[in-house]
């Protein structure tokens, strides 16, 4: 099964995070740490454990070494273990070593982007591992700024991505249809416009099914279908094309996905994976 419709978000790089580790250290540190600065003097130095407090998929470790270029802070960082990982209540992470001084003021930031991230990778490993002949999706209901990071938690925690940004992909919703006139039209339109690129359609009802399979996009997107709608809608499209993949969307939920998952490629675009998150509990324990 191909994980996603374009190229999946499979690594990422200090140009994906630049901006937002700087807004951090500006949000946090405006004038610096007057707790810490006032307490401890710079030449202090310590070791700091990142340990696991609970069950998860790690994620953003390459924020760490980010972070400390960013602060020039005086501390090495040695991980342990790697993005993706499956981790176990009390595995250590990594460790810091250095300046007390600079471990305590990067710590609120470091572990706001590592629990933030491990979060979205454990919501998506638990779907995908209870339903692994459903390509599970994400969707572009992520934090601005964070698209790129959040995409990269979903495919380490075993996810597959939908389209990254609106260039890379076309989406064909109601309000296009009607510019167009018809579905036909405004696949065929927007193909013209843009070889190459893949079209999905989206479509709110069975009235559509034979139209839209007509059209022949790359996907049919069943929005908000009941449960006998849908598998009449599917058994449509499987008979009519072999080439056009179908994905269903709009309030999945546990119980929907249990229906769907009896039917086999078929894709589940959930923005549960991105936009109810709850931060991984990892910790920073210092020496």
């Amino acid at each position: 099964m191909i994980r996603g419709y374009t190229t999946p978000v499979t690594e990422i790089s200090e140009k994906d995070f630049e901006a937002l580790v700087t807004l951090a250290l500006e949000e946090d540190l405006p004038a610096g740490d007057i707790t810490t600065d006032s307490l401890f003097n710079s030449n202090e130095s310590c070791k700091a454990e990142l340990l696991a407090k609970e069950e998860g998929v790690l994620c953003g470790l390459a924020v760490i070494h980010c972070l400390i270029g960013k602060t020039k802070a005086n501390v090495k960082w040695k991980p342990t273990l790697s993005d993706g990982t499956a981790l176990t209540k009390g595995a250590v992470i990594g460790t810091l070593e250095g300046s007390l001084v600079d471990v305590l003021k990067m710590e609120r930031i470091l572990l706001n982007f590592i629990q933030y991230l491990s979060g979205i990778a454990t919501n998506a490993s638990k779907v995908t591992k209870e339903f692994p002949n459903l390509l599970i999706l994400d969707t572009r209901k992520t934090l601005p700024g964070y698209r790129k990071l959040a995409k990269y938690a979903v495919y380490m925690g075993g996810g597959a991505n939908h389209r990254l940004n609106l260039s890379e992909m076309a989406m064909l919703k109601d309000n296009h249809v009607a510019k167009a006139g018809s579905i036909q039209s405004a696949v065929q339109i927007v193909r013209n416009a843009n070889p190459g690129k893949k079209i999905e359609l989206e479509i709110d009802g069975l009235s559509q099914v034979s139209e839209a399979i007509a059209s022949n996009p790359d996907i049919i997107l069943l929005d908000n279908f009941s449960d006998s709608d849908t598998e009449k809608a599917i058994e449509l499209i499987k008979e009519k094309s072999s080439k056009i993949r179908i994905e269903c969307s709009g309030g999945i939920t546990p119980d929907k996905l249990k229906f769907l998952s009896k039917f086999q490629d078929i894709g589940v675009s959930m923005g549960y994976l991105t936009h109810t998150v709850k931060f991984l509990d990892i910790s920073l324990d210092i020496k």
